[in-house]
């Protein structure tokens, strides 16, 4: 009776304030989250709350349109005005600044989810050094970040999350626990992943913008009108429910239990026996091609699984590491043979868990071999080897105390060192060899002149780091020139290293070992607060307003980071974002997509501008140049070599300007060198030129002098 009364009570007040509803309530959210909310095979809304907001609509007379989109999309589409309501979002700090909530109505947990292969991953700061799968916009960046984890790749839902893992992308994920369930049993990958802890719980609410307190009100009371039992059909309906069964259903299953029983007692002494030999015949199999105690794969399937990558690398190199703890036998001597085997199996957890890696085997009693496959250079291999030793020289912890051991690693590569698995085993055990013989703790190429250029590989990354440090990196500025008007409308910076060991180093010797290593993160984000800088004090100077272009490395765009160091160079400098003009690459643009995508997008309102460096050099799918805020194209110096002579280049650069007309983009040519190639991109209607024949990089002293000396060039492209 209470609560009929308090139903109708609720259904008048509907009644009174009805003149204050709105006609139609937008209600939007995330639509692949299992069983609240996902896309059937027809792409249309259903699951719980499908059901749950129509029995709303019909309770309150109002007109529901419910919209299934992209997460982060849902998030701006309710904050710019587009939705009134935001379903299945957590209460966080950060949130309490845009939304206001209605009343909690579930609680939900998030798990860490792992890559069987990988060991230790217990808490939060063992994901340090990890790189951990999100959905855009979800709740669990901002608690990652509060344990300082900002190594996140974030995708646009969890089924692009699955496809990254089938395509060892990415090996650790952050999940809500429902579509977490769902999902990694839809796609298969339950077996290979796991539930390493719980990151946090969480109880759901619907949102509303900020002071949009009416509007939560509504909301609230128009869902007290469902009745207890109508939630428990849907409850029944999307959750699951317990089985019943009646007394006589119960009889019955009884008895033919018992019939089932009997079956299985006269049968199963006739499969017993076979079961056993068949598995014992199985763990035989299975120890031939395994490692007892690490259960990794040992040489014999190793070579195996070497030559099988070689049959089908479609000519892709293949690296083998053959790594040996160093003294290991005084591990065993000096605290036994189950401490010492406990430490093995512990490598094995290790060396497993590292990135990057194909394959891993234990090879003998303190030796594993890892393989890597792709286009790998030296920088790519030589941080893969650091990265060995490091991860060995960690400490094993044993009863209070800790051991401590070294290892040292031999190389072999195909196809210089081997065109078969034996053969590149054979020749990384020989460099092992060279490793152990001079001093232990290192690692050795089979081929010398490899082990040179590494060791010079490492030189250059404690110059770096010492770089970093001491501030030894100078930023240079080339002009670039407006080809209709001659005026210099911009500059850009070029970073040079001024090293007393290797004297002026260029960025094309150490930007890809910096980016292999993680260094181009603070190295980049000095460069932006360096260019930012000087261009504000240009400013204070009086010259000419002009635009600063600064380069941005692909591997920048995995930190999601990047935008709050762009805005905090904006701001510590005063320059406006419309003067700053970021370059970036056609291969950052496919390689990290969707990141990208929506980084540019965040970047762009406040006022960058965008170019696209050695335009034409990359991929020849033009398609993601209507995906991406891109305001500049620009040429690359090898097409104006045989300007205008060379028929090929004239006609490419022809297009290419054709393009970005039509586009409207702007055209800047790279590696002007003379006034014919000036004179030809003139009259084809480009927009812009840089290059020597302009003016070479300067130092910022030598740039104001040129300035204040050549402050306009000919328009009918006349040698300054």
């Amino acid at each position: 009776m209470l609560k009929a009364l308090s139903a109708c009570l609720l259904a008048t007040c509907f009644a009174c304030v009805a003149y204050a509803a709105p006609a139609t309530l937008r209600v939007v959210s995330d639509d692949n989250y299992p069983p609240y909310l996902f896309l059937g095979p027809d792409h249309q809304p259903r699951g719980y709350l499908v059901d749950e907001w129509k029995l709303w609509e019909q309770k309150t007379g109002i007109h529901v349109q419910l919209v299934a989109t992209d997460w982060a999309d849902a998030q701006r589409m309710l904050l710019d005005g587009k939705a009134d309501v935001i379903e299945m979002i957590f209460r966080t700090p950060e949130r309490e600044a845009l939304y206001d909530f209605t009343v909690p109505y579930a609680r939900v947990t998030v798990g860490l989810y792992a890559d069987s292969s990988i060991s230790g991953i217990d808490s939060v700061d063992a994901l340090h050094g990890f790189e951990v799968g999100v959905e855009r916009g979800d709740a669990c960046i901002e608690h990652l970040r509060q344990h300082g984890i900002t190594a996140v790749r974030a995708y646009r839902g969890y089924t692009d999350m699955i496809a990254a893992v089938d395509r060892r992308d990415v090996r650790i994920l952050c999940m809500d626990d429902y579509p977490a369930n769902y999902y990694l049993y839809k796609f298969g990958e339950g077996d290979r992943f796991h539930r390493a802890f719980e990151m946090y719980a969480g109880e759901f609410h619907r949102g509303v913008r900020k002071g949009d307190l009416g509007t939560v009100a509504l909301v609230d009371n128009g869902m007290k009108l469902i009745t207890d039992e109508e939630r428990d059909a849907l409850q029944r309906k999307w959750m699951g429910r317990p089985v019943s069964f009646t007394p006589y259903a119960q009889i019955f299953a009884y008895a033919l239990a018992a019939v089932v029983l009997v079956g299985l007692a006269l049968t199963v002494w006739v499969f017993t026996l076979r079961r056993a030999v068949d598995r014992r015949t199985k763990d035989l199999g299975f120890l031939a091609y395994h490692d007892a105690l690490t259960r990794l794969p040992n040489r014999f399937l190793l070579v195996d699984r070497i030559d099988h990558a070689l049959r089908h690398g479609e000519g892709l190199k293949v690296v083998v590491f053959l790594i040996g703890l160093d003294y290991f036998k005084r591990v065993n001597e000096s605290f036994g043979h189950a401490v010492g085997d406990r430490l093995i199996v512990e490598m094995a957890h290790r060396l497993s868990g590292m990135e990057q890696v194909t394959n891993v085997a234990r090879i003998s009693g303190d030796a594993f071999a890892m393989t890597m496959q792709g286009a790998l250079e030296t920088a790519a291999i030589t941080t893969t080897a650091e990265r060995i030793l490091r991860t060995v020289a960690k400490g094993f912890a044993w009863e209070g105390r800790t051991i401590f051991v070294t290892a040292s690693v031999g190389i072999s590569i195909h196809p210089d060192d081997g065109n078969d698995g034996a053969s590149l085993l054979k020749h990384a055990d020989a460099a092992l060899g060279f490793a152990k013989r001079e001093g232990r703790g290192r690692f050795r190429f089979y081929n010398a002149s490899l082990t040179q250029k590494a060791q010079g590989l490492l030189e250059l990354g404690e110059g770096l780091r010492r770089a970093l440090q001491h501030n030894d990196f100078v930023l240079l500025y080339q002009p670039q020139v407006d080809l209709r008007t001659g005026r210099v409308v911009g500059v850009e910076a070029l970073l040079r290293w001024q090293s007393e060991e290797f004297g002026l180093v260029t960025p094309e010797r150490f930007i890809p070992y910096a980016e292999e290593t993680g260094l181009i993160e603070p190295i980049g984000h000095w460069v932006l607060l360096e260019a930012c800088h000087r261009l504000a004090h240009w400013r204070r100077q009086g010259l000419p307003e002009l635009r600063m272009a600064v380069n941005l490395s692909p591997k920048q765009f995995s930190n999601l980071g990047l935008v709050e160091h762009i805005t905090d160079a904006l701001g510590s400098s005063g320059v406006p974002a419309r003067l700053i003009e970021l370059e970036i690459t056609e291969g950052s643009l496919l390689e990290y997509g969707p990141m990208v995508a929506d980084m540019l997008s965040q970047l762009r309102s406040l006022g960058l501008s965008f170019a696209i460096d050695d335009f034409g050099t990359g991929y020849s799918s033009l398609a993601y140049l209507h995906r991406f805020p891109i305001q500049v194209l620009k040429i690359d110096r090898s097409f104006l070599g045989g300007v205008p002579d060379d028929a090929d280049a004239v006609a490419l650069i022809s297009t290419i300007i054709a393009l970005a007309r039509d586009m409207h983009m702007r055209v800047l040519a790279e590696g002007v060198e003379n006034a014919a190639q000036w004179n030809f991109l003139r009259d084809m209607g480009c927009d812009g030129a840089q290059g020597w024949f302009i003016g070479r990089p300067m130092t910022s002293d030598e740039f104001e002098q040129w300035l204040a000396g050549t402050p306009v060039f000919p328009a009918a492209g006349v040698s300054p």
